[in-house]
């Protein structure tokens, strides 16, 4: 495949994935918020959303403070447990540096909770299909994985955040798409077509 050709399934899958991870963050939100929230009212949803769930509220949080931190922000408070009205846990930051830098923190730290949770919902599921576990791992890891895509969403204000780095977040996957595409000598058009041979 030659370079023009590289740059541009490069360029069309990373549009693809900045596309696709606020998607997923508010699609999840949509349903917990408004589908959840309906069948489960007053009390029960909160104790479901925030108490029943918490290994993926912790999740979700420290995801928020680990990409702050990589990116160069300084994490002023981690709260795991502080009921806020429906919010259990939340994340302050501090963006610092140039406006590029703090653009940057405020995209990577507010779509973390997704990628954090879908890598995480990756590797359980190759775990369920490479690994032999007793019943109690099962449900265990099944739980966890519950736990985690619940809390795999952004806010409103998750989007806002996301929205000022975008570019930043599209020229990352653009570079990663690039050099695996390269570095594995993938041509896309082949697989585009056998693909559709095969159906």
């Amino acid at each position: 495949m030659n370079i023009l050709a590289l740059l541009k399934y490069s360029a069309l899958i990373s549009l693809g994935v900045i596309i696709i991870i606020p998607l997923i963050g508010m699609v999840i939100n949509f349903i917990v918020i408004i589908i959840l929230s309906r069948i489960i009212r007053g009390k029960l949803y909160l104790f479901v959303v925030n108490t029943l769930t918490f290994p993926g509220v912790m999740y979700h949080e420290l995801s928020h403070a680990l990409f702050a931190f990589i990116t160069g922000a300084k994490i002023e408070k981690i709260s795991l447990y502080h009921k806020q009205g429906n919010q259990l846990g939340s994340v302050e930051i501090k963006t610092r540096g140039p406006w590029i830098n703090r653009s940057m923190q405020l995209s990577f730290s507010a779509c973390a909770p997704v990628i954090m949770g879908l890598l995480a919902e990756g590797v359980i599921f190759f775990v369920f299909a490479k690994v032999a576990l007793p019943v109690w791992a099962m449900i265990l890891l099944g739980f966890l994985a519950f736990c985690i895509l619940l809390h795999m969403d952004m806010s409103g204000a998750d989007i806002k955040g996301y929205l000022k780095g975008i570019v930043f977040v599209f020229f990352l996957f653009f570079v990663i798409a690039f050099l695996t595409l390269y570095g594995g000598n993938i041509d896309i058009q082949d697989m585009i077509q056998s693909g559709f041979k095969s159906v």
